[in-house]
């Protein structure tokens, strides 16, 4: 009995002294057991490193680089109280604002929708056919709420006109690569909604996407403000009194203004012969 009491006091003295030795401080652990329990396999901002107790992935097949940029969402997932869609009895308004059931709530401030198109030519001509309705109205707070944010994102590069002559290009001996989209154009004026939101989510050419820096309303209150500046070139009205821009905005049938699609009316039948 005293040789297991002794043994056990001599270990415990050992593991005393052995931390003495390698005491914790400032980013360095110490000597612990499990060190994992107590620390979390985490990267600190800014900086670029891998994680040093990290020793069961040594054959990790992505780079330091890539284990230490931000991580996104999981695929699929939807903020809490966003969806963007249809239901029934019930507008997409009223669903973003937590009014479609008791047990709602209304969108955060970065609430987001789903957007199930891919980066590619033919689903940016879908998105184009399919997200035709604004499910937000025209209104004076909106448009006011989304000068600042054209300013800052859009109007850098398309003009605070939206003619494509922002600072990067007017100023005195630019170089910019390309010229910005002349966004009061007539083909812009007639492109559906969806051309510019699918713009906002991937970016175009040399334009990057805007769908971490901008929430879903923001992106469409900001096309609400450019199809002000469209209007406003035409000497035409599109303020919360009344639009006379164009017909873009009637609904379009079974398209939900977040990007999820649902199954369309079948299309008439053919004329007989």
């Amino acid at each position: 009995m005293k040789y297991a009491i002794g043994t056990i006091i001599g270990l415990a003295l050992f593991a005393w002294l052995f931390s003495l030795c390698s005491p914790a401080g400032k980013n360095k652990t110490g000597h612990e057991y499990m060190p994992d329990m107590y620390h979390s396999v985490g990267y600190e901002a800014n900086t670029y490193g891998a994680y040093f107790w990290n020793t069961w992935d040594d054959n990790n097949s992505f780079t330091k680089a890539e284990l230490s940029q931000p991580r996104a969402k999981v695929e699929g997932t939807i903020a809490r109280g966003y969806t963007g869609v249809f239901y029934n009895g019930a507008s997409e308004l009223d669903i973003i604002r937590g009014k479609n059931a008791g047990n709602a709530i209304a969108a955060p401030v970065n609430g987001e929708a789903p957007f199930y198109y891919v980066n590619t030519e033919d689903d940016r001509l879908r998105c184009e056919q399919e997200m035709v309705s604004n499910p937000f109205p025209i209104t004076k707070s909106g448009l006011n709420k989304a000068k600042p944010l054209y300013d800052i994102y859009c109007g850098v590069c398309h003009g605070p006109k939206g003619d494509g002559q922002g600072t990067m290009v007017s100023v005195p001996d630019a170089k910019y690569p390309v010229q910005p989209k002349n966004l009061i154009a007539d083909d812009m004026i007639n492109a559906g909604n969806g051309r510019f939101y699918f713009a906002m989510i991937y970016g175009k050419n040399v334009m990057g996407g805007y769908a971490d820096k901008l929430s879903f309303e923001e992106r469409w209150q900001v096309l609400h403000y450019i199809r002000s500046l469209q209007a406003q070139s035409k000497s035409l009205q599109y303020d919360e009194t009344g639009n006379t821009l164009s017909n873009i905005e009637k609904p379009a049938m079974g398209v939900a203004t977040g990007g999820s699609r649902v199954a369309p009316p079948p299309p008439p039948p053919a004329p007989a012969n």
